[in-house]
């Protein structure tokens, strides 16, 4: 009996020794030295990790192929895929490609890169702004709340628009409350210039959040600080100038292309308030903002309750009308849009991560604080370690695919000659075969060759002459190969290359 009660004791005090010494390590990690840097190499491992194997799929893809276009031919004037010009989009995002293309290669961590640097950048400038307006805390709670959402992740860590638009919109916002300084003033229109570059008309966004800030704040700008902003204003004309040269060299049809993809919907789509519903409330914020969404609903609650509160501080007041203002606004532009997504709500993220954040800090308080800093870094440390020791074993990934199939069309196809496809099905809303825009486009980027439609008798003739190699969709080989004697030579992640020999 007294031999139990000893082990017992002495495992009693192991115990107490292993929880001591675990105790210290997450004190050490979580403390005020090691929290930023936990946060960053969170952002960086969200961001970074395995990027060259993000496979690019629609918008992403044919963004892809427009830089790829811009940096084969050396025209930065003019927005093309292949030979179509492209008019939907401003040019930042697809100079910056083209540019990394050229330092880089045709790559898909190229492309992709300033989407993911311009990520990591509106990280850190969430951050700043949380501290800025509720504290250290809360601003390290909103980097993390920002990094770990999924639409924010998913979007950045490949070749997307909303990067831009939102570092832009943040780095305005950054000047806009960094004004007393002689710098303050061309940041923030420098912001508004790169978020309107980046995306459009959204990147206007901080001219409307300043001045509803400014309304509730208890500060006023001196006469100096208002002239520097005067004299700072015309940066605004640097976005500008693209639509007036496409003015002057095409007329008025970007205009109307522009006018086209904002009013035209989706065909077969929903209403525009069932879509609403199912793309911004079910999916962007009932599905995707698990686990930070309780703590989104009482972070809406302190900051609706600060807005209208009489008694609260001007100050508090401001922020809140800040945050409101924000995500208010980018709700409704997003919902006015005749086709909806949920990450056409991305640039609404900072905000809604700083109001997570303070719901957060309401809900756990100062308590487990320096425990949550300390695991998150304690993770971080741990899938670090991971993925530098582990490398992913998977099978041949899509971009090898593509990258192999490159090999073997420039085998069996002369330089730049396009690569043929054979296609059946209809797109959505087509009442005659045609090829996608990721069609399109995959060939662009990852062949450096253009696409072409051929039927089947056109392949027949062909095979007269020589051997065709061409592209087929895999859902469609069985359907095709009994109109043609197709020999299958590689599959790749959508379609697969086949060929038929030379009929004699």
């Amino acid at each position: 009996m007294c031999r139990r009660e000893g082990l017992f004791k002495e495992n009693f005090v192991i115990a107490r020794i292993e929880l001591s010494i675990v105790k210290d390590v997450i004190k050490f990690l979580g403390g005020e030295r090691m929290r930023w840097h936990a946060l960053g190499m969170t952002a960086l491992l969200f961001l970074f990790v395995h990027a060259a194997d993000t496979r690019l799929t629609t918008d992403p893809v044919l963004y892809a192929a427009i830089a790829r276009t811009m940096a084969d031919s050396g025209d930065y004037l003019n927005l093309k895929l292949g030979e179509e010009p492209y008019y939907n989009k401003p040019p930042l995002q697809f100079w910056l490609a083209a540019a990394a293309i050229k330092a880089l290669g045709p790559t898909v961590l190229a492309v992709s890169l300033f989407s993911r640097l311009f990520a990591f950048g509106s990280v850190l400038l969430t951050t700043w702004l949380g501290c800025h307006l509720y504290g250290a805390r809360v601003g390290w709670i909103a980097g993390l709340a920002l990094t770990t959402t999924y639409i924010f992740f998913r979007g950045s860590a490949t070749f997307r628009l909303d990067p831009g638009l939102t570092f832009g919109i943040l780095l305005a916002i950054y000047g806009y409350f960094s004004s007393s300084k002689r710098w303050g003033a061309p940041v923030f229109f420098l912001g508004v210039a790169t978020a309107v570059l980046s995306k459009g008309l959204p990147g206007i966004l901080p001219l409307m959040l300043a001045p509803a800030h400014a309304f509730f704040s208890p500060r006023s700008e001196p006469s100096p600080a208002r002239a520097r902003w005067i004299a700072w204003s015309p940066l605004l004309l640097i976005p500008l100038s693209w639509w007036v040269y496409l003015l002057l060299a095409d007329g008025a049809q970007p205009f109307n292309v522009l006018f086209d993809d904002l009013v035209k919907g989706k065909v077969g789509a929903p209403s525009r308030l069932h879509a609403f519903w199912k793309n911004y409330i079910v999916l962007a914020f009932l599905n995707y903002y698990w686990p930070w969404l309780p703590f989104a609903l009482v972070g809406t609650w302190l900051v609706v309750s600060e807005l209208y509160a009489p008694a609260k501080e001007r100050g508090q007041r401001a922020s809140a009308a800040l945050i409101v203002a924000w995500i208010g606004i980018a709700i409704v532009s997003s919902g006015l849009k005749h086709t909806q997504y949920p990450r056409y709500v991305f640039f609404a993220l900072p905000a809604v991560s700083i109001l997570t954040a303070r719901g957060f800090m309401r809900v756990i308080g100062e308590k487990y604080f320096e425990w949550l800093q300390g695991g998150v870094t304690f993770l971080t440390i741990s899938a670090a370690f991971v993925i530098v020791c582990f490398s992913s074993t998977t099978m041949l990934k899509a971009n090898d695919q593509y990258y192999a199939i490159k090999q073997l069309l420039d085998r069996r196809l002369a330089p730049k000659s396009p690569v043929p496809i054979v296609k059946f099905k209809l797109n959505r809303g087509d009442t005659r075969v045609k090829l996608s825009n990721t069609e399109k486009s995959v060939p662009i980027f990852f062949f450096a060759r253009p696409v072409k439609l051929v039927s089947v008798d056109e392949v027949r003739e062909a095979s007269t002459k020589g051997r065709v190699t061409l592209l087929v969709r895999k859902n469609e080989f069985s359907e095709i190969s009994r109109q043609l004697p197709l020999e299958r030579l590689f599959n790749g992640p959508d379609h697969l290359v086949a060929e038929v020999a030379r009929r004699r």
